[in-house]
């Protein structure tokens, strides 16, 4: 694996999360390095494409209460359409083709467990869907928006100077 990134890029990266508002002198600060070294890191991963700006919906607050994954079970002829076609719901705000005993992996952010047995209803009505598993998530403790590469995917400091 190439390294294009380095430490100090991961932990630029982990303060973004954590504070996708903090300013290039507020991380620069955190770090101990110029503000203008963060400004050009931020600009060249952005650049690279590395790193997505970008906003986070909180689902909460707009009444969703309720998370459920949803594993069908497809006609292999028809994957691309019902792909699509789940795709198009409101509802669903993750989508993958799998393998193994389920064809599609979904989930769903619903208002509450009435919402539920309506949105199963309506995948099951799409014409392909053959069956459906639903698992109701109660809680999720780490999202997709919160994962970094592990730090052994990042190269050494590259020895931009420090502020101090």
């Amino acid at each position: 694996m190439v390294h294009t990134l380095d430490k100090l890029d991961r932990r630029i990266i982990r303060l973004l999360q954590k504070n996708g508002r903090a300013t290039g002198a507020e991380i620069a600060r955190q770090l101990g390095v110029l503000e203008r070294t963060v400004r050009n890191r931020i600009n060249r991963m952005v650049e690279r494409g590395a790193i997505l700006p970008t906003v986070v919906v909180n689902h909460k607050h707009f009444g969703y209460q309720t998370a459920v994954d949803v594993f069908c079970e497809v006609d292999i002829s028809k994957m691309e359409e019902v792909g699509k076609a789940v795709a198009q719901l409101p509802e669903v705000n993750y989508i993958a083709y799998s393998t193994g005993d389920q064809d599609i992996s979904i989930q769903a952010l619903l208002e509450s467990s009435d919402a539920v047995y309506e949105f199963v209803q309506k995948l099951a009505s799409i014409p392909g869907v053959r069956r459906t598993k639903t698992v109701l998530v109660p809680r999720i403790l780490k999202n997709t928006y919160e994962w970094t590469p592990p730090e052994a995917d990042f190269g050494e400091y590259d020895g931009e100077l420090p502020l101090k």
